[in-house]
């Protein structure tokens, strides 16, 4: 898209943090603690500039890391029914994330610097179709961006180095914003449209009585 990586990931954490604060959180109807949010929030640009180096051979982002354990906490947090929903829906949205990855390295007028975004994008219009709740849609895009880094992982096995540099977790924290971003502002869209039909129905249902 023209910047880095690591820029366009703190440009969107930026982005979801003001359209949060500023009403966001008020569309939200589950039992989702908004502190919790404001302290993953806070934290996640800190650890953004970390590299938390686990072994000789393993090192990993401190965002990447702080995103995975908010993940886990929100998977335990939600009621079983609905975690499971996400993280099957995160498996399909995963190998759909995957098969379009590919598919925009083939030659077929799909510009490479789009690429990323365009394929989040979708990742993200998916889970808003999918599934209606914050929780559910933050687990299954989370779900399926950690597949595709397994999958990316295991064909890539046989290199000698298996740490996740830092340009790599850039890559892959500004797609999970773009596709968390994507999902929040396509179900909110759609909820806005359909209470704006049912405002503006009986005056249109009125209208369509009257003789001119």
């Amino acid at each position: 898209m023209g910047m880095s990586p690591a820029f366009g990931a703190a440009f969107l954490w930026l982005l979801t943090t003001i359209l949060w604060w500023s009403g966001w959180r008020e569309e939200s109807k589950e039992r989702l603690p908004h502190w919790a949010v404001g302290v993953f929030l806070a934290v996640w640009p800190m650890a953004l500039l970390i590299n938390v180096k686990l072994t000789l051979a393993l090192t990993f982002n401190g965002a990447w890391l702080w995103t995975l354990v908010a993940i886990v906490v929100l998977a335990v947090i939600t009621p079983s029914v609905r975690r499971w929903m996400a993280m099957s829906s995160g498996v399909l949205l995963g190998a759909v994330y995957v098969l379009i990855s590919r598919l925009a390295y083939y030659p077929s007028g799909f510009s490479h610097a789009y690429a990323s975004w365009l394929t989040a994008m979708i990742v993200g219009a998916l889970a808003a179709v999918l599934l209606r709740g914050v929780s559910e849609q933050v687990l299954a895009i989370s779900a399926a961006f950690y597949l595709s880094d397994g999958i990316t992982a295991f064909v890539h096995s046989s290199m000698a180095s298996e740490a996740i540099p830092i340009s790599r977790a850039m890559d892959w924290m500004e797609a999970w914003w773009v596709a968390l971003l994507s999902a929040r502002l396509g179900t909110i869209s759609v909820k806005a449209t359909m209470e704006l039909a049912r405002r503006w129905a009986p005056r249109w249902g009125g209208r369509g009585g009257q003789r001119w």
